[in-house]
């Protein structure tokens, strides 16, 4: 059967040879590279990286097509395939016939989720044991099916894409930076003291890029994120919501509600009062905003059972301070005044969402299976983290107040050092990304 091959020619130049990331359509704009965890790709076997849209992934196949170049594999035998641009039935043909004419290959397949059965595809890509990298911008599709495919070379293999955390932002912008490490129970600062006015510059422009890579970019060249910028972020929150069938206008109220909560824990009635609809369907657009990887949704600990009070209110954390910062522009806030009237709780944010970054993998431990928060009459705590007990992290970025709470409790501050007390520049800087999250 005759095959296409001329159409995908545009999206693969290295076939012509030396020289090719001129014409590479992703590394021929960045200017820059944003160094990112590297990844093993093993021959024969299937590796899923799922995030949000913009974090960086197709730019990071364009890296690993120059690795595996480098490493001595021949560039024929290296195929990107962007999946919005074919029909399955056409992505299948070109595998079929690049393997005819080179042997084994590499399929890296950008947007997986855009084809129809996508999971069948990547079914027999397993089983004929093909090397493949599979990205997917929408997490809530690629979730649901990869989960359906046992024992097809991907266990092990799954990748949480993110934006870039605090620690990976810092050290492109200053190289020079220690690399001081810890966990989150466990923050050692001594190392990082010396450079906490470096470090706290940095902070105030981490909060303004979210560490999404083209927001970091224009940062480093022109001081600001552009307009251009948030406007992309506010479609990629809107478009997941119309992907997922939903209703923009809906999602705008919830939006709004949440915005009015400024960090402050509510159950799902009070959200339903507030937007018109019932709390089964706010349930349902923030679970939609949670598997798009654009917001954690937080529910408060019982301690004494061990296990989430599934009744009690919760809290909703967003994943990236670019996210909120965009949705404000979009709700009609300037967004320099938004991030400085709303620092503190865009903060607590930004440390919850780093420290469950730190910990999470996907199926083996999903953020539901160790993070919430802790609340009782007289006392919040911001992000309780379960383990062999529970540990609370508990954000003060104005004056620091302590309270008594049933678990040990650090608390992460502007400024202030003491035994359990430490700057959040500095915590945050200490904090890497789990071992299966890019």
């Amino acid at each position: 059967m005759a095959v296409r091959m001329v159409r995908l020619v545009r999206y693969n130049p290295w076939w012509k040879g030396e020289g090719w990331e001129i014409e590479d359509p992703d590394l021929s704009r960045a200017g820059e590279i944003i160094p990112r965890k590297r990844i093993t790709v093993n021959p024969g076997s299937v590796v899923l990286l799922r995030g949000v849209r913009r974090a960086g992934k197709s730019f990071y196949l364009k890296t690993l097509v120059r690795e595996l170049i480098s490493s001595g594999t021949d560039p024929r035998k290296i195929v990107y395939i962007p999946a919005d641009r074919f029909s399955r039935k056409e992505v299948a043909s070109f595998i079929e016939e690049l393997r005819r004419r080179h042997g084994e290959i590499t399929v890296l397949l950008d947007e997986i989720t855009y084809l129809k059965d996508w999971r069948l595809l990547l079914k027999a890509l397993g089983e004929d044991r093909t090397t493949t990298v599979a990205t997917g911008s929408n997490p809530v599709e690629l979730k649901r099916e990869s989960e359906l495919l046992p024992g097809r070379g991907i266990e092990g293999n799954e990748y949480y894409f993110n934006p870039l955390n605090f620690r990976e932002f810092a050290r492109f912008l200053n190289p020079k930076l220690p690399e001081v490490a810890f966990n989150y129970k466990s923050p050692v600062v001594d190392d990082l003291l010396p450079w906490f006015d470096d470090l706290e510059g940095l902070f105030y422009g981490y909060i303004l890029t979210g560490g999404f890579p083209e927001a970091v970019l224009e940062f480093k060249r022109r001081g600001r994120v552009s307009e251009e910028r948030y406007e992309e972020i506010t479609r990629l929150t809107l478009g997941e919501i119309a992907k997922a069938g939903k209703s923009e206008e809906t999602a705008r109220e919830l939006l709004e509600a949440i915005f009015r909560l400024k960090g402050n824990r509510v159950d799902y009635v009070t959200l339903a009062r507030e937007t018109g609809v019932s709390h089964p369907t706010v349930r349902e657009y923030l679970n939609t905003l949670e598997s798009a990887r654009l917001i954690y949704v937080l529910e408060a600990w019982d301690i004494s059972r061990k296990r989430h009070a599934h009744r009690k209110e919760k809290k909703v954390v967003f994943q990236s301070p670019l996210v909120a910062t965009a949705l404000a522009l979009y709700l009609g806030n300037d967004p320099v005044e938004f991030v400085e009237e709303n620092i503190e709780w865009l903060v607590e944010h930004t440390v919850a969402t780093h420290v469950v970054w730190s910990i999470e993998e996907p199926i083996l431990r999903e953020k539901h299976s160790f993070a919430g928060f802790y609340y009782d009459q007289n006392r919040e705590c911001d992000l309780v983290v379960k383990g062999r007990g529970f540990f609370g992290i508990e954000v003060k970025y104005g004056k620091v107040k302590r309270k008594s709470y049933p678990f040990p409790t650090i608390y992460v501050s502007k400024e202030d050092v003491g035994d359990d007390t430490v700057p959040a520049s500095l915590y945050l800087y200490g904090l890497e990304k789990s071992r299966r999250s890019i």
